[in-house]
């Protein structure tokens, strides 16, 4: 009895949140290339560039937009892959002409990357980034295209002895998305 009530409960939020011109979403696909400095103790080393898969969901009315995906390539001088996250805010959306905006604002990124399930290295970040896009077909479709700067926290989970270090990621990102 407490399952049903739990399903019940948890349709009607699915239901209110898709029903409601608040929750309206965009949803997509991007790519990205993703080279990095890595700056520790050692000095500065261009020690990453990787390629990133993504799906994306953006809200219409909120300035939010999230996405979740793959990551695979080199990092510190080995084949990694794993997964990625990110989370963004719009600060400002300006429109440039017709449906053709600007846009930029600031959010957070993180990675979990391994070589053969031996050794794992998380990334977690701050974003900024700065974009564009442009709706066509009646505001059904989105493309875009954004330069991020991402000062983030990189540290290898295996070995307990490092210190980890700060790595400096320039990812462009490109995508498509549907609206609803």
């Amino acid at each position: 009895m407490k399952n049903y009530k739990k399903i019940t409960l948890l349709s009607l939020l699915f239901l209110f949140c898709f029903s409601a011109k608040l929750f309206a979403i965009g949803a997509g696909v991007q790519v990205s290339g993703n080279p990095g400095l890595l700056i520790n103790e050692e000095g500065v080393k261009f020690d990453r560039f990787s390629g990133r898969l993504t799906g994306t969901i953006r809200f219409s009315r909120l300035p939010l937009a999230i996405g979740f995906g793959l990551e695979a390539g080199k990092n510190a001088s080995d084949f990694s892959y794993g997964f990625s996250g990110f989370a963004d805010y719009n600060a400002i959306d300006y429109q440039i002409k017709n449906t053709w905006n600007l846009y930029s604002g600031f959010g957070a990124e993180g990675s979990l990357l391994t070589t053969n399930f031996d050794k794992w290295t998380l990334t977690a970040g701050a974003r900024f980034f700065v974009g564009m896009n442009w709706l066509f077909y009646d505001n059904y479709l989105e493309i875009y295209c954004q330069q991020n700067l991402v000062p983030s926290y990189i540290k290898n989970l295996n070995d307990t002895a490092s210190k980890g270090g700060f790595l400096l990621g320039l990812p462009f990102e490109a995508g498509i998305r549907m609206h609803f």
